[in-house]
C-alpha cells in the first residue's frame, strides 16, 4: 500500500541545523511517496560559497534530479548533480554519526550566477533502492561573496524604556555587502543571532543596529534612498532593526560579529557591569559554558586581546542609559580601549 507523508520544511530545517546557511523561514511542503519501509531522509544540507548545496541522505539514494527556482522572477535554471564521498568523521545536523555506508551525498551546483542575498529554492526529487521517492523544496539565499568588514564603535547593551532601545554601532572598514553578516548575542539563549539583509555598504559608513523594534515607521535602510522613521533613527547612519520587542538583560555578556553564523569572527566585545562583577566573589568568572567558549573563540581569532576570562572584559558601571565607546585611536581591541559615556554623551549614529 503506497503511503504519503507530508513534512514541513521547518522539520527539515531542524534536521539541517547550522549547516542550512541561507534558509528562509517560510514553510514549504515536501512529499514522500514509498513503501511502508523507512524512506530516504535528508539528514543534513549545507550551502557553499559558490551556492552549491551539499545534500546528505540516510540510506542509499540512487537517483536525484533538481532545479533552481528564483521566486522574484519566476525563472528556473538547471543545476549539475554530482555524487559526493562521505567524510569519515561525518555527523548529521543533530550531531549523530553512523557508518559511512549508511549515508549518501550529492553536490548540486547552479549553472548560472545567483545574486548576493537573492532568495532561491532548490527543488527536486530523490529515490532510493526501495523505490521510495522524496520530493523536496528547500529555500536558500545567494551566498555573500563580498562580505563587508565591520568594527564595533559603540554599544548600549542595556535599556528598559520605550522608544529607546539597546543598540550596537559599527563603522564599515571594508566595502562590500552585509548579507548574512551575523551579530551573535551569546547571552540571549532564545534569539542569539541577527543576520543582516543584503545591502551594499562603503568603507567609512556608519551602521546602527537597534536590537528592538518598538515604533511605527521604522525601516531597514537597505539603500541610500530608504530613510527610516522613528525617533531613534540616525540621520547620519544606516539604520537596521531587530525583529524583537524585548531581549533578555545580560549583565555579563559576549557579543560577536561574524562574516556569517558559522563564519570568521570580525570583531567582538566582552563586558560586565561592576555590580555583577562584584557579586561573583573573590574569583569572578563567566557562569555559562557558552560564554566561556565564545570568549575563548574571540581571543583565538584576534578580535579580542588580553584574555578570555571575565576579568579581561570591560568592567564598568554600565546602566540602562549609558553606552560603551571605543577609542578610535586604539589599534588593539581590549578592555582599556573602551570608555563609558552617560546618557547625555551617547553618540549613537554620529560619525566615528
Amino acid at each position: 500500500m503506497m503511503k504519503k507523508l507530508f513534512f514541513l520544511v521547518s522539520i527539515i530545517c531542524a534536521l539541517c541545523g547550522v549547516g542550512c546557511a541561507g534558509f528562509s523561514k517560510q514553510p514549504i511542503f515536501t512529499e514522500i511517496i514509498g513503501e511502508e519501509a523507512e524512506p530516504v531522509k535528508i539528514v543534513k544540507t549545507a550551502r557553499m560559497e559558490n551556492n552549491a548545496v551539499q545534500m546528505f541522505f540516510s540510506g542509499t539514494a540512487e537517483f536525484l534530479s533538481a532545479e533552481i527556482f528564483i521566486p522574484e522572477t519566476g525563472e528556473t535554471q538547471t543545476c549539475s548533480v554530482e555524487p559526493m564521498d562521505i567524510p569519515d568523521d561525518f555527523t548529521d545536523s543533530e550531531g549523530q554519526s553512523g557508518k559511512v555506508d549508511t549515508y549518501t551525498a550529492f553536490a548540486l551546483t547552479p549553472t548560472s550566477p545567483i545574486g548576493i542575498g537573492a532568495p532561491f529554492v532548490l527543488r527536486g526529487s530523490v529515490s532510493d533502492t526501495k523505490h521510495s521517492v522524496l520530493d523536496f523544496a528547500l529555500p536558500f539565499e545567494g551566498a555573500n561573496t563580498r562580505p563587508a568588514k565591520l568594527r564595533i564603535t559603540e554599544i548600549r547593551p542595556l535599556y528598559s524604556s520605550k522608544p529607546k532601545s539597546e543598540f550596537i554601532e559599527f563603522i564599515v572598514m571594508e566595502s562590500g555587502n552585509l548579507s548574512g553578516i551575523t551579530i551573535t548575542n551569546v547571552g540571549d539563549k532564545q534569539n542569539p543571532h541577527y543576520h543582516f539583509p543584503a545591502a551594499e555598504v562603503s568603507a567609512g559608513e556608519t551602521i546602527v543596529y537597534h536590537w528592538r523594534s518598538v515604533e511605527e515607521g521604522i525601516r531597514d535602510e537597505l539603500t541610500a534612498k530608504i530613510i527610516s522613521g522613528g525617533t531613534q533613527a540616525c540621520p547620519a547612519a544606516r539604520d537596521f532593526w531587530g525583529p524583537y520587542t524585548s531581549i533578555p538583560k545580560r549583565n555579563a555578556n559576549v557579543i560577536l560579529i561574524k562574516t556569517r553564523a558559522d563564519g570568521d569572527i570580525q570583531d567582538a566585545i566582552l563586558y560586565c557591569t561592576e555590580k555583577e562583577f562584584a557579586k561573583r566573589g573573590a574569583a569572578p568568572a563567566w557562569n555559562d559554558e557558552e560564554l566561556v567558549r565564545e570568549a575563548e573563540a574571540a581571543v583565538a581569532s584576534g578580535a579580542w586581546r588580553n584574555g578570555a576570562v571575565l576579568k579581561s572584559a570591560v568592567i564598568a558601571p554600565i546602566t540602562a542609559s549609558k553606552s560603551l565607546v571605543r577609542d578610535a585611536k586604539s589599534g588593539i581591541n581590549k578592555a582599556e580601549s573602551w570608555a563609558l559615556r552617560d546618557s547625555k554623551a551617547v553618540t549613537m549614529g554620529k560619525p566615528y
